[in-house]
């Protein structure tokens, strides 16, 4: 059968004002049941946005009551459809969508492409990318006080007023990232004022005892939850050649979607700047089936360059033998029927199939800051929403379910998560953090990670976030200056660390790390809240300590290096 295709330039009029355009082609690709959609090289600048009603922007702590998103391009139930660019002759993609930015600090942005309840859905040979870009970065070249002069790289954004979210330091020989982040997405109301042509001051005496004339910095307009590319409901992904050189917040977030495949894709800043986003690369959120990466490239975003989890449910009453009402954090996720649920008795895990289920409402809850010094950072005074299910079981529950039982349903969990062949480089968090089961990495690269290279296991307090890293394989990968600052106050802090926050006991298990290099790091492996964890032919190059090995959360931990 011949293949259909739309031409995005029969329908953009003015690619300095394309989006409306963009969304009538894809409107009628849609109602053609078309193949592709073409789009031609070049930059096509969006301007125009239509307003949507979706829960899928409270993600986090501290986003509050929020249900509307401003989106440029909007692709909703669309079948076997491809979404194609042009090439360079690098292999580069020479299409390149560029969502608008308003400038105003700390806002919320259009989100460049919100696709939902879509299969077989394929991203190729695109770019995507603010413009004004939402970053910028700079030199030290003076420090008085409180006051810091930065002299502005030549050709990036600046202005009066700018925020200063997110701040990073950098060594300019090699643009290597140093330390931890300066300023975070949230309580910083400092501004920059211009005092030159390429010149910013900003006041801070947290600060000015920090950086040292001469360093490198970056900084962002705005750190709060959001997302430039989004994938709610999807089945059968397909990333392919994709390009992502600045975000306002997360690069890229897939929520509730089966099977995604991903080649190529790239999270990376372009010329002069140091980071790519204020928030994390990608994050894979309750989604389930097959993930795989081949060939990818994370750099310069914080927190992570990827994450992968879900969210713990929480019983919190008993309605009979077989049904209960249950909580959950953040935005309201289908469940499925048929699909099994885990019971979490300590570290053993028991199962039953979900018969019926329904939300039946959400409530807010004030949050004021955890006390116990591992927890992750909240926003003290700021409404978050619970999401309460009303959910029936196949089977009785034992004895052990009662309120305050955690839960973790499988449908929101991948089968599988294969990462081959990438990069992680200069992340103001981790390079790769992994709440989840069944992962293979191997031939990977961790350059110059905050946090570790690669972090496992659950995260209760703050997001309760789930689940523990079970059955997980790392092998041939490079480990270069990784976690030096600690993620849980002082967990966290290794190439490779595997610990489940608010726990104490080994969840996370059956790890294997085998025949990776570890170099110019204080701790190649920390293991806490683990069991059966063998770790096996490693190299170690410039390392203080080889392995941390928590004993009293831990067991049958066997290493049987060179």
């Amino acid at each position: 059968m011949r293949k259909k295709t739309v031409y995005a330039d029969d329908f953009v009029r003015d690619r300095m004002h394309s989006a409306s355009g963009i969304q009538a082609a894809i409107n009628h690709a849609r109602s053609i049941q078309a193949d592709e959609i073409r789009f031609g090289e070049g930059t096509y600048y969006l301007d125009e946005w239509q307003r949507i009603e979706t829960l899928s922007i409270a993600h986090d702590d501290g986003c509050g009551d929020i249900h509307e998103k401003d989106v440029h391009l909007l692709v909703e139930g669309m079948t076997g459809m491809t979404l194609r660019g042009e090439c360079l002759e690098d292999g580069s993609p020479g299409t390149v969508l560029a969502g608008s930015n308003s400038r105003i600090p700390d806002t919320l942005l259009p989100s460049i492409l919100w696709a939902t309840g879509s299969r077989n859905l394929t991203i190729r040979d695109l770019a995507f990318t603010r413009s004004p870009e939402t970053a910028s970065a700079g030199r030290v070249v003076a420090i008085h006080g409180s006051s810091l002069t930065i002299e502005v790289i030549e050709g990036l954004p600046i202005g009066d007023g700018m925020g200063a979210y997110c701040m990073n330091r950098f060594d300019l020989s090699d643009r290597s990232l140093q330390g931890a982040s300066l300023t975070f997405g949230f309580g910083y109301d400092r501004r920059f004022k211009r005092t030159g042509e390429r010149t910013l001051v900003l006041e801070d005496d947290n600060l000015s005892p920090i950086l040292r004339v001469g360093d490198g910095v970056s900084w962002h307009q705005a750190g709060r939850t959001d997302f430039q590319l989004f994938f709610g409901e999807c089945e059968n992904i397909r990333l392919d050649n994709v390009r992502i050189s600045n975000s306002n917040s997360f690069a890229l977030l897939t929520e509730h979607c089966r099977n995604i495949n991903a080649r190529r894709l790239v999270i990376k800043p372009d010329g002069g700047q140091f980071f790519t986003g204020s928030r994390d690369g990608w994050k894979i959120y309750r989604c389930s089936g097959k993930i795989e990466l081949d060939e990818c490239h994370f750099e310069g975003v914080r927190m992570d360059g990827q994450n992968v989890h879900s969210n713990f449910m929480v019983v919190e009453k008993l309605l009979s033998q077989k049904s209960l009402l249950c909580s959950c954090k953040y935005a309201p996720i289908p469940l499925e029927s048929g699909s099994e649920m885990d019971f979490h008795d300590g570290t053993r895990i028991v199962r039953n199939m979900i018969g019926q289920w329904k939300t039946t409402g959400r409530y807010p809850v004030i949050h004021s800051r955890v006390d116990r010094e591992t927890a992750g950072r909240e926003v003290p005074g700021v409404s978050n929403f619970i999401t309460m299910y009303e959910v029936s079981f196949e089977d009785e529950f034992e004895g052990f379910v009662s309120k305050g039982t955690l839960m973790t349903p499988s449908c929101w969990e991948p089968e599988s998560y294969i990462c081959r062949n990438t990069v992680f480089r200069n992340i103001a968090g981790a390079g790769q953090l992994l709440r989840c089961k069944d992962v293979h990495i191997e031939g990977c690269r961790y350059e110059n990670m905050m946090n570790a290279g690669i972090l496992m296991g659950a995260e209760l307090d703050t997001h309760s976030e789930g689940g523990h890293a079970i059955n997980i394989v790392i092998k041939g990968c490079v480990f270069d200056n990784c976690g030096f600052k600690p993620r849980y106050g002082r967990f966290g802090g290794a190439c490779i660390a595997i610990k489940s926050q608010g726990f104490n006991d080994p969840h996370n298990r059956k790890v294997l790390i085998e025949g990776n290099l570890f170099k110019n790091s204080s701790i190649a492996v920390e293991v806490r809240d683990a069991s059966d964890v063998l770790i096996r032919s490693n190299n170690y190059e410039e390392i203080r300590e080889r392995y941390v090995i928590d004993s009293e959360t831990t067991s049958d931990i066997r290493i049987s290096d060179c």
